[in-house]
């Protein structure tokens, strides 16, 4: 709908173009040497669902090309596996991204879904991999979202793609996502959450037809996804990377309840919220029955639900109700976000200086708080940062 579909229409346009049509074995040169186009666009906007829905297109229309989809997220790349699983033909749609250059010198049209993750070597350089791809396929279609960059060797962006494109000759087209499919359409939540994390805070109304909510401790948000479940919704936790991550002992049937939580009473009783990770590899009971699915595919398949997911596990998936744990790695302190790298289990981030963690630390959650098509629900472990939420949820209708 929308953007969405005028870019996919646009894609196609220059498909037809550069690429030669089913039948035909080799490229039209089209009036130039190929095409490299970039889509942008934030949580929910449609990036992806455009992307395998142009592979397809490219696999009807285009197919002696050889369309193939690439993406860094190992997440992302699970769940397309899983969903051709039995299909040895199919699978060969999804290469690594380890083949990203071998794929760029074979392809004559190549999808690539959340760029910005791409591995690179230094700063203001288009990584070796991409920038073959950028000079040797056909047709490159470039999804991404420079506020999804979430590690330091991670990062590329629009402006370096089209000047190694523009270098090269190649003609550049860049195209923006600016609606939302996901939290109920709501653009009204996505801006919410941008004007929290990046600009000027402000107090949710609830009148956009999505559900915004605080937990006051994490007792409540996991009766609230645990409700969500029971009554056939698809419902997760995720949470900052701010708990150690053991992986389970050979033959085990439980996961280590690595996160740890102090909830104090009224009366000042201290009660102790304790949860798993997801787990890496898939947790099973003596008889073989599944306990946990494996880590990339927590957010989709049974038994999910009971374990906290993180970024590295939530990134390009959503799900109907969304709880979010903000750590103690991010507080708001003195009428700004403040970062603690101490507080990160992230062995990535944890070294950094506060003020370049910060950076990396609000595209995190930036990301958690947009993974919900219906529903979402905070707690903060800082108490001054739930004082906070609680001013500007609040106000907003019961959920």
């Amino acid at each position: 709908m929308g953007d969405q579909q005028d870019a996919f229409l646009r894609i196609r346009a220059a498909a037809a173009r550069h690429l030669p049509a089913r039948g035909e074995n080799i490229v039209r040169d089209g009036g130039g040497a190929g095409a490299v186009i970039t889509v942008s666009g934030g949580p929910g906007s449609g990036k992806t669902a455009l992307a395998v829905r142009l592979l397809g297109r490219l696999m009807r229309v285009h197919p002696a090309t050889r369309p193939r989809f690439i993406t860094p997220s190992g997440t992302l790349r699970a769940h397309l596996l899983d969903a051709v699983r039995g299909h040895s033909a199919a699978r060969e749609l999804f290469p690594g991204v380890g083949s990203l250059r071998s794929t760029a010198h074979q392809a004559g049209a190549l999808v690539i879904d959340e760029a910005q993750r791409i591995k690179r070597h230094r700063a203001q350089e288009l990584p070796p991999d991409l920038a073959a791809v950028v000079e040797h396929v056909a047709l490159a279609v470039i999804f991404l979202d420079e506020r999804q960059v979430i590690r330091p060797d991670e990062g590329t962006t629009v402006e370096e793609i089209r000047t190694a494109a523009r270098r090269l000759g190649r003609v550049h087209h860049h195209l923006e996502l600016t609606g939302s499919f996901r939290c109920a359409g709501s653009a009204a939540y996505t801006s919410w959450v941008d004007a929290l994390l990046y600009g000027t805070p402000v107090p949710w109304t609830g009148h956009s037809g999505y559900y915004l909510s605080l937990a006051k401790d994490p007792f409540a948000l996991q009766r609230w996804i645990e409700q969500a479940t029971a009554a056939g919704h698809k419902a997760r936790t995720t949470a900052g990377y701010c708990w150690p991550w053991r992986r389970a002992q050979p033959r085990a049937t439980t996961l280590p309840l690595d996160i740890s939580i102090n909830v104090p009473s009224p009366s000042g009783e201290i009660r102790v919220w304790e949860a798993a990770w997801n787990a890496r590899e898939t947790l099973t009971d003596p008889t073989g029955n599944p306990l946990a699915p494996r880590s990339q595919l927590w957010a989709t398949h049974t038994g999910g639900h009971q374990q906290i997911g993180c970024i590295y596990t939530a990134q390009g998936l959503e799900y109907h109700h969304a709880g979010v744990v903000i750590g103690p790695d991010l507080t708001w302190t003195n009428e700004r976000w403040t970062a603690h790298p101490g507080q990160s289990h992230d062995e990535a981030l944890r070294d950094l200086p506060p003020e370049q963690y910060l950076r990396y630390a609000l595209n995190i959650y930036r990301v958690l708080l947009t993974r919900g098509t219906h529903a979402t629900r905070i707690h903060a472990t800082d108490p001054d940062t739930q004082r906070f939420f609680d001013q500007l949820i609040s106000a907003a209708p019961s959920n």
